[in-house]
This record gives C-alpha cells, sequence and structure tokens, in this order.
C-alpha cells in the first residue's frame, strides 16, 4: 500500500510519471490530487479544499515533485487542470491555484454550473436540501442547524472560471481519455491514462462512495450510481491501479466494485426489512441503518438512506404511507414509506438497474 501522508512516485506502462499529492483538507480529512507529466504536458488532477492546510501541502507536493524530476515546479508551469467531479473537497482549491496559472481547467459540462455559477447553486440546493429534510423526518427545531452544518464548508470558494468541457473536446485531451461517472455526483469523471485510472471518488478502496438523493441534483442517485458502476467496469478493463480521490489505491477494481454493489443491495435489503415490520421515515431508517451519528455525519446519514429509500420507490418496492396527509397540504410534510414488495423479489431487479 502506497503511503498515506507523503508524496508518492507512480510510473505507467508507457512512461507518464504520476506524483500522487495527500492534502490535509478538513483537520484530518484527507484528500488526494495527482501531478501528472506526460509527453509535453504538466496537469494537475484536482485541486483540494482551499482549507486547513489543503494549498501549503499542494505547493509542497509540487515541490516535491520537482526534487524528484530535477527542476523546480509551480503552478505557473502547469498546462492543464482536470476536475473529476464537483465536489468541494476536490475543486475548491482552483480559488488558490487558478489566478496563479495559465493552465487550461476542464470539468465535465454537468458540473460545469457549480463552478462557474457557484452560489446560485448553492442556494438551489439548499432550498431542496430544506424540503428533503423535512420529508425526512426531522424535527422542524433542527432543520436549521444542519443547514448550518452543510453550509460551514461553502464558503471556501468562489466562482471560477472553466476553459473547457470534456464533452467538448470529445472526452480526450492528448493521451487522457474521459469517461461519464454520472451518481457520486452529475458531472463525476473517470481518467485513463495508459494503465493507469483516476477515478475520483467513483471508486473508493475502503467506503462506498456517498449517495444523495438525486431530487437534489439530476444524474445523482443510486440509480445513476450502480448504472455508472456497471459500464465503468466494462469500459476500464484491467488497469495496473487505480487512484482515488480518498483512501488507498485499487490494484483489485473488479472485486472492489463487486463489494459496493453488494453493499448498496444489502442496505438495500435491510430497508425493506424494517419498513415491512411498520412504517418509518428515512430519519428512523437512517438512525437503524448507520447508528448515532454527529456532527456532518448526521447530515451524510441522512442523504444515504433518502438515495436508498429513492432508489426503493423508483422501482415501486415501497410507498408513502401517509399520502392522504401529503395530499391535504400545500407544504412538506414528513414521508412514512412502508414495503410494497419483498426482498426476494429485489434480486432480479437489482441485476437490471
Amino acid at each position: 500500500m502506497l503511503a498515506e501522508r507523503d508524496v508518492t512516485h507512480i510510473t505507467t506502462n508507457r512512461g507518464a510519471q504520476i506524483f500522487r499529492i495527500p492534502l490535509n483538507g478538513l483537520e484530518d480529512f484527507w484528500v488526494f490530487a495527482y501531478l501528472v507529466v506526460v509527453e509535453d504536458m504538466l496537469v494537475l488532477i484536482d485541486t483540494g479544499t482551499n482549507y486547513h492546510t489543503s494549498n501549503q501541502d499542494l505547493i509542497k507536493g509540487l515541490t516535491s515533485a520537482g526534487e524528484l524530476l530535477g527542476r523546480p515546479l509551480g503552478f505557473a508551469d502547469l498546462t492543464h487542470i482536470f476536475i473529476t467531479h464537483g465536489h468541494i473537497d476536490h475543486y475548491a482549491g482552483l480559488a488558490f491555484v487558478a489566478p496563479q496559472t495559465r493552465a487550461l481547467i476542464g470539468v465535465h459540462e454537468y458540473d460545469y454550473p457549480i463552478i462557474v455559477n457557484y452560489h446560485e447553486r448553492k442556494e438551489r440546493v439548499v432550498r431542496r436540501l430544506a424540503h428533503f429534510l423535512v420529508e425526512a423526518g426531522v424535527k422542524p427545531a433542527r432543520i436549521p442547524e444542519i443547514l448550518n452544518m452543510y453550509m460551514i464548508t461553502k464558503g471556501l470558494f468562489e466562482s471560477c472560471r472553466i476553459d473547457f468541457t470534456f464533452g467538448e473536446v470529445g472526452m480526450r485531451v492528448g493521451p487522457f481519455e474521459f469517461f461519464h461517472v454520472p451518481g457520486h455526483s452529475a458531472g463525476a469523471v473517470a481518467i485513463r491514462l495508459h494503465d493507469v485510472i483516476f477515478v475520483g471518488d467513483h471508486v473508493l478502496s475502503d467506503i462506498t462512495p456517498h449517495q444523495a438523493p438525486e431530487s437534489f441534483t439530476l444524474n445523482t442517485g443510486l440509480t445513476h450510481y450502480l448504472e455508472s458502476l456497471r459500464s465503468f467496469a466494462a469500459w476500464a478493463g484491467s488497469p495496473s491501479i487505480v487512484l482515488g480521490g480518498h483512501n488507498a489505491p485499487i490494484t483489485d477494481l473488479g472485486t472492489r466494485i463487486s463489494e459496493i454493489i453488494q453493499e448498496h443491495f444489502t442496505r438495500l435489503e435491510n430497508i425493506l426489512d424494517m419498513i415491512s415490520e411498520q412504517p418509518r421515515t428515512t430519519l428512523e431508517i437512517s438512525k437503524t441503518l448507520f447508528g448515532q451519528v454527529a456532527g456532518y455525519n448526521i447530515l451524510l446519514a441522512l442523504e444515504e438512506a433518502g438515495a436508498h429509500v429513492e432508489y426503493l420507490y423508483r422501482l415501486g418496492f415501497i410507498s408513502i404511507e401517509n399520502i392522504e396527509e401529503v395530499r391535504s397540504s400545500s407544504e412538506p410534510v414528513r414521508l412514512l414509506y412502508r414495503s410494497l414488495r419483498n426482498k426476494e423479489e429485489l434480486g432480479n431487479v437489482f441485476k437490471k438497474h
């Protein structure tokens, strides 16, 4: 396993140089950026959080890479910056890096608005999140607290230039090939360079990448994510190494994808079990799935549970018990879910979705 706190050096089967740079993004929350030297290109993949020591760690990473290459490196030397997906721990560092470079910055078109029209996008998501929290069964007095937690990191960024989208350039830049994997974010991409694949947060070695309901953002949610996992597996083949945005590299991609799919299937089965006994809210489902959590993890657990509830509802496995209450109110109300179909039927449907 590669060291988690040191810059590490990887060489592709065609001689490209990759430097894996750990960034301490949110007080012991680590994210990885990658500096790639190939042909006449110097490419930075992801930029960290623009918070804590993330920016300083990025500078140190470029310095370390330059020492290994025998020449000084700085942001001014970059030719390109690729953003794997539109989550703040991967793109917020653009606020620090972009003013210091003429590098061309690229992102998938579905995540383009998040970066170039940041504040408008943020306000729309906050409204949808507030609606979701009511329907999830969160007590009204607690909703402002959870919304404030969501907003904690949102002041780390201002709208930033994007020079091209991956679709505009035919999903290829020089030797880099891009593959759209919506789910974790709408515009998430995997990037292939020779025998190495960069996956952002699409596949992680130790945890299942976080899912939120598609009701927040089109082209996210569990349905899209599972479809992307399966199509990505076919596209990726058998790379030598898979480099993610967090945690350790992956050397057996097929096995890891199978494990992630199975974990989601088990979670769906557990939800059907618990609501077959009595109707439950998303909040109650979240507590049963993930136990007692604190801080920002409260929101993450609610979103994760909500993504699975949404998946089951979309496929007709559950329904809303208190639909009459929904009909009679002009405002969102908490939703109680009950099962319509049993988990024995889920396996056949799950394989097709």
